[in-house]
């Protein structure tokens, strides 16, 4: 990948004790290009956050290579690798300011060892806080701010350097979702403001596809599905991933919701129960109209939902299909020529999950 800023190679990590060993992450291999934003998702436990680590070499693999802003980290001396360290900025879950330290003081900290003035320091500081939206608080302390602010103040000190690489290990996972969706947005507008390649790990597939282009779906320490957001989440192909989606986007919820109707269990033979998932254009049309129209086919439509992902369309919609098998069969061939993926719903699998919740 010509323009990777990221290259891990056959990663492996083990922590070792006296009695036993634990692989938290198992041969990975990930490039990530510059100015992307990347996302790292999967539940706790499934090595995102060591694998992350590894890319400042905060936490060194037993095994493999790391590649970052084209130097091989594990080559470099201690002091070669502080300064590769200063161009992969990080920002964490639960802030880690400094309560004795004003707004500014925090913002300013990475630079105090540098050959740079005083004031020059702290006009840099300052424009940092007005690129996050905080100039006012420059006299403020830790404690009196909110979560969303700790964490735009967070978010100036990680740039303070001027990175290339911006980690985000898990940054929203302590905030509202109001407060999350304004950090997701500050930091989409840092990648397009600045060029700064973005790595977000966590576990919501919310903010996966609200800012980021590609996706990997990590579980027991390994990279179990990747590839640009849009595509992993209208066509899963792993059972977690396929998790993450419906969740996201509350088909799981309403599932769940239709299954506890005593009247989804009694479906005439001439009725199927299915989920539509549309994609781009196909999202656009009025198909549903068409199979009435054109087929005499019935939709008692029971969920719908429509995203933009990566500034495509994507839409999910439950609804029951009334029509004769022959009409039925011609529907469900209307919908899949016009790139619409239908999948049937038993009765059966619905109280499958009624029951596991």
């Amino acid at each position: 990948m010509a323009d990777s800023i990221i290259q891990l190679k056959d990663i492996s990590v083990i922590f070792k004790d006296e009695q036993k060993e634990l692989t938290a992450v198992k041969d990975v291999n990930l490039e990530i290009e510059k100015g992307d934003i990347y996302g790292v998702i999967g539940y706790s436990g499934a090595g995102k956050s060591t694998l992350v680590r590894v890319i400042n070499l905060l936490q060194k693999p037993t095994k493999g290579t790391v590649q970052v802003n084209q130097q091989q980290l594990l080559d470099l001396d201690e002091s070669k690798l502080r300064q590769a360290r200063k161009k992969i900025g990080m920002i964490f879950q639960h802030f880690n300011l400094m309560k004795s330290r004003t707004v500014l003081n925090n913002v300013e900290y990475p630079l105090l060892r540098e050959s740079i003035s005083k004031s020059d320091r702290q006009d840099k500081a300052r424009k940092l806080l007005e690129l996050v939206g905080l100039a006012e608080f420059e006299n403020a302390y830790p404690d009196q701010l909110s979560g969303g602010q700790k964490q735009r103040v967070a978010i100036a000190r990680a740039l303070a350097n001027d990175p290339e690489v911006l980690i985000s290990d898990e940054a929203t996972s302590a905030l509202d979702p109001k407060t999350t969706m304004s950090i997701l947005k500050l930091l989409k507008h840092l990648n397009q403001q600045l060029g700064v390649t973005i790595v977000l790990i966590t576990h919501e597939m919310q903010a996966i596809k609200t800012i980021c282009h590609n996706v990997a779906v990590m579980e027991k320490g390994q990279i179990i599905e990747r590839g640009p957001v849009a595509s992993v989440f209208t066509e899963p192909q792993q059972p977690l991933t396929k998790d993450f989606v419906d969740t996201s986007t509350n088909v799981k919820e309403a599932l769940a919701r239709i299954g506890n109707d005593p009247q989804i269990s009694k479906l005439d033979e001439n009725q199927r129960l299915i989920t539509l998932s549309f994609v781009g254009q196909s999202s656009k049309q009025s198909l549903i109209s068409e199979l009435a129209r054109k087929l005499n086919v019935d939709a008692n439509i029971l969920f719908a939902n429509v995203d933009q992902i990566d500034g495509i369309s994507v839409g999910t919609m439950i609804a029951i299909l009334t029509g004769t098998p022959d009409t039925l069969k011609q529907a469900v061939s209307l919908l899949t020529e016009n790139g619409v993926k239908i999948t049937e719903v038993k009765s059966s699998a619905l109280k499958e999950d009624v029951a596991n919740d």
